[in-house]
């Protein structure tokens, strides 16, 4: 239901805003758990994602809609019972829908990324985000440590979960069509039980998943001279 929402509110939003870009975001995250940590689980890796940008034109608030993959790397260690061992990893399909505010210029008709050449780099380009989003996210555990375990790994699982992120980043014009934006931001995602959570491979619950992560996003935008006006 959450989902045909979004999607009809973007075909709705789409011919009033008159203006649009295309964009890839890739993160590089740091997951911040104490339970994944304590069980063992890998939690830093990178997100890679697929956007699409329109602007609510009164005020300097754009919106990014994304799709992406995240996933964590895969860390085995020689001595898979040493306490730095991780034994396995997260994945996930993220839906995000990035909102970005313009504080100091926020009832400004910026034209971005033409600015850059205007010398109003902070004024126009920094910006605070908030991204909530829906992710279907996979755990997958490779080993456990302790006896008696369950049958044989991997033991993996699936839930739907809700993800809310909040960050800042700063617009920076490449060219009249090309913007680059290094971002940096913090999220937490909700509470599930897991298969295979615990470090002897039995069932848990993730309560505490959180993640800092810096990217950068470039975004296209396509020539005015071209675009459909309304």
């Amino acid at each position: 239901m959450m989902l045909t929402r979004y999607i009809i509110s973007l075909v709705l939003l789409w011919p009033v805003t008159g203006w649009c870009q295309f964009g890839v975001n890739l993160k590089y995250f740091s997951g911040q758990s104490d339970l994944l940590d304590a069980y063992q689980l890998s939690q830093d890796g990178v997100h890679l994602a697929v956007e699409y940008g329109f602007r609510y034109k009164p005020k300097r608030i754009e919106f990014h809609p994304s799709i992406g993959y995240r996933r964590t790397f895969d860390h085995e260690d020689e001595n898979p019972y040493a306490a730095s061992a991780k034994h396995g990893y997260i994945d996930a399909l993220d839906l995000d829908f990035h909102t970005d505010f313009y504080p100091f210029d926020f009832a400004g008709d910026c034209d971005c990324p033409t600015w850059a050449k205007e010398g109003q780099f902070i004024k126009k380009g920094l910006f605070l985000e908030v991204s909530p989003g829906l992710s279907i996210q996979g755990l997958t555990r490779t080993f456990y440590v302790s006896d008696p375990g369950p049958p044989d790994v991997p033991i993996t699982s699936t839930n739907l979960l809700w993800k809310l992120s909040f960050g800042a980043g700063i617009d920076i014009g490449v060219s009249e069509q090309v913007t680059i934006t290094p971002i940096f931001s913090w999220t937490t995602v909700s509470k599930a039980e897991w298969e295979g959570l615990d470090a002897s491979g039995t069932a848990g619950t993730l309560d505490d998943q959180t993640y800092l992560a810096l990217g950068l996003r470039m975004i296209y935008k396509p020539d005015s001279r071209h675009r459909r006006r309304y």
